[in-house]
């Protein structure tokens, strides 16, 4: 057996891949979303050459691997499933990589656990989440410079009981608010996974309040990337005298 064959029958080995990426000449794994097309949207750099990098919910790893390709000095893989249950162990062994894959929630990342990093990816995730402004901040405590953002949003696929319209056809001046939908029974492609789709605005109002200078950089679908810089100083809610204000200022009540 050759080694292109070999390297396919490893990639067969794996039940499902959800994640298109290359892992050896002319070889790329099964899957429908197709990373090199998600990085051109996040505009990721073409070198990373002294950078860290954190991609969270990375799945089969397509993301994280491309990162080590171009230069990243540390890599860490974060999900929550067994990397061995995905393509992420079966790719890393065809890739000989030294990414790093860590097990954990958006919603324990902690910068003395796990460090905090020049660039995170945040690919895919947003939507799933039943508490996506905890999200925010918790990305916030672990991005040193560039978050990186993609996710389902509404402004063109907004859900009705007849199926998805583009949210200015419910309404023109939705599209400027800050808003999302909740999907209670999985009315987003019949998958009670997605929890909240924000539209555009929502998303750059989300990660403003979390400290981050954010723009949005592509809309494809139902999808959009955006890029997120971290602000100066703590972020807008932990300045006043609010609720969460108080509690994030009190080590002994916050949950961050």
């Amino acid at each position: 057996m050759n080694e292109k064959s070999k390297v396919i029958q490893k990639l067969n080995e794996v039940p499902y891949w959800f994640q298109k990426f290359e892992v050896a000449p002319g070889i790329f794994t099964p899957g429908a979303n197709d990373i090199a097309y998600v990085c051109d949207q996040l505009q990721l750099p073409k070198d990373l050459t002294g950078m860290s990098v954190l991609d969270v919910g990375t799945y089969d790893g397509g993301i994280s691997f491309e990162c080590e390709r171009r230069g990243a000095y540390r890599v860490v893989a974060y999900d929550l499933p067994d990397p061995s249950q995905t393509g992420f162990n079966v790719a890393k062994e065809i890739l000989n990589s030294k990414v790093e894959y860590v097990r954990g929630s958006v919603y324990k990342l902690d910068p003395k656990k796990i460090g905090t990093f020049d660039i995170v990816i945040f690919a895919g995730v947003l939507y799933h989440l039943r508490y996506p402004l905890l999200a925010c901040d918790c990305l916030r405590l672990v991005t040193q410079k560039l978050c990186l953002i993609e996710t389902q949003v509404i402004d063109n696929c907004f859900v009705t009981p007849d199926g998805t319209v583009p949210l200015y056809q419910v309404s023109p001046q939705y599209v400027s608010l800050p808003i999302c939908q909740f999907y209670e029974h999985g009315e987003l492609g019949n998958d009670t996974s997605n929890w909240f789709s924000p539209n555009i605005a929502a998303v750059l109002a989300w990660f403003r309040s979390a400290g981050f200078d954010i723009s949005h950089l592509s809309s494809w679908g139902g999808r959009a990337a955006f890029k997120a810089e971290v602000s100066q100083g703590l972020p807008p809610y932990q300045q006043s005298i609010s609720y969460e204000g108080l509690v994030s200022g009190n080590s002994e009540l916050s949950v961050l």
